[in-house]
């Protein structure tokens, strides 16, 4: 009996990597090319107006390649700095993106070089931000509404648009200094707990129930009596032999005690 996530399910990455699939989807992709097409065909704004139809859609494509490659290099780890530090993400998001639309706007510019009187010239400019800020904004949407949710990763509609203060985690002044980070999973061995972080592991004189009360609430779950698991790590859950075990992202397998069975699947199946 098997009880597993999507394939599209994170599979335990965090959410830098979790954008760079979005960026290389066929969604996100597609609404770039049908973006693309709309400008060409219907040139908005005047924008390369005089030039033929393929001529623009060579420039445009080349625009698009642009913006996906800043999109897929440049703004996950910015998105992940808003993500962890509770800046509203949508103007982040934004703020990224203002300097590739710069950047095409005073390219778009030496190409139509000598056509363009200072006014059409800002113009043009203003177009060229506004369509690359709006498909950011309509990338975010997709991302937000559709991808993280069935990533398994916690959001809220608030992230979006205010600040939010970052949940401290009280477990991190127990660790040495190396294996600062976050926390990945706990494993209980007698009166101490050995924590496993993205920098390393430690072993520490607390119980895990005590662990467990220093991490945020909503940052993972006990799945056994010795073990807590960080949410997005969590890739499978099956019974083997009559007994429940979960499947972290290293590969790695873990009892399920039998009262946290319900919680474990409902986890995965925000992924389904």
């Amino acid at each position: 009996m098997a009880f597993k996530a999507g394939q599209s399910a994170t599979r335990g990455r965090d959410i830098e990597s979790v954008l760079r699939g979005f960026v290389l989807s066929p969604v996100c992709i597609g609404a770039a090319l049908c973006l693309t097409l709309f400008i060409t065909v219907f040139a908005p704004g005047g924008l390369f107006a005089q030039m033929p139809v393929w001529q623009r859609g060579l420039i445009h494509v080349f625009d698009c390649a642009a913006f996906l490659a800043h999109s897929y290099f440049v703004v996950p780890p910015m998105f992940r700095l808003a993500f962890d530090r509770g800046w509203p993400v949508l103007w982040v998001h934004i703020a990224v993106y203002v300097p590739i639309a710069l950047i095409l706007a005073v390219v778009f510019a030496m190409v139509e070089a000598g056509t363009l009187t200072a006014s059409e010239f800002f113009w043009h400019a203003a177009i060229v931000v506004t369509w690359v800020v709006l498909s950011a904004v309509i990338g975010l949407f997709l991302f937000w509404v559709f991808f993280l949710p069935h990533a398994g990763l916690d959001v809220r509609p608030e992230q979006i648009w205010t600040y939010h203060p970052p949940t401290s985690c009280g477990l991190q002044e127990h660790l040495s200094n190396d294996a600062r980070g976050r926390v990945l999973r706990m494993m209980a061995e007698n009166q101490y707990v050995r924590v496993f972080t993205e920098r390393g592991e430690d072993l520490i004189r607390l119980t895990l129930s005590e662990a467990e009360r220093l991490v945020p609430d909503d940052a993972g779950l006990r799945v056994h009596r010795s073990h807590w698991v960080a949410r997005d790590l969590v890739s499978d859950f099956r019974f083997e032999g009559g007994n429940p075990r979960l499947t972290i992202s290293d590969g790695a397998q873990l009892p399920v005690s039998r009262n946290r069975v319900g919680d474990v699947r409902a986890l995965l199946s925000l992924r389904e």
